[in-house]
């Protein structure tokens, strides 16, 4: 097994703790209606947040080292169950909080990106793609944000 799987496991713990840190320490942080400067001092009060903000910085870590393993196409699926973890740590903190549609919600993420990492097969891709490929990639996304645009 690749190393970059665990650390990519590793990364999303880590980004999910990073959230649910994070957003306990604002709820806890004093509320004067405010969002200036004085709300990042009012955080940086909170060991919590604090935690939250040393956890995503070992989530960037531990992501771009996965990256160094394994190619973007095997670690970002397996960044995306940042999200399950992020169900977990709520489930245990509070488990009024998760309904039973929304576990089953979190089990059907975890059927699909099992599936989309069993079927897709990731591995390494070219260094670089054909010109032909950015041009007609360059064109479409232009044609796409024009359209965006004129909604």
């Amino acid at each position: 097994m690749s190393p970059a799987i665990p650390l990519a496991v590793a990364a999303g713990l880590c980004t999910a703790a990073s959230t649910t840190c994070q957003r306990a320490g604002a709820l806890r942080a004093p509320d004067d209606g405010q969002i200036d400067a004085g709300l990042l001092l009012r955080l940086v009060r909170q060991p919590i947040w604090l935690l939250g903000v040393v956890s995503m910085v070992l989530g960037f870590v531990l992501q771009a080292t996965a990256l160094h393993f394994g190619s973007l196409a095997m670690v970002q699926p397996i960044l995306a169950s940042e999200l399950l973890f992020v169900f977990a740590y709520l489930a245990l903190a509070n488990p009024h909080l998760v309904r039973r549609r929304d576990g089953l919600s979190a089990v059907g993420m975890a059927v699909g990106l099992g599936a989309v990492l069993f079927t897709a097969d990731p591995s390494g891709g070219r260094a670089a793609a054909p010109s032909g490929r950015w041009a007609l990639a360059g064109v479409v996304g232009a044609a796409v944000v024009g359209v965006l645009l004129l909604a």
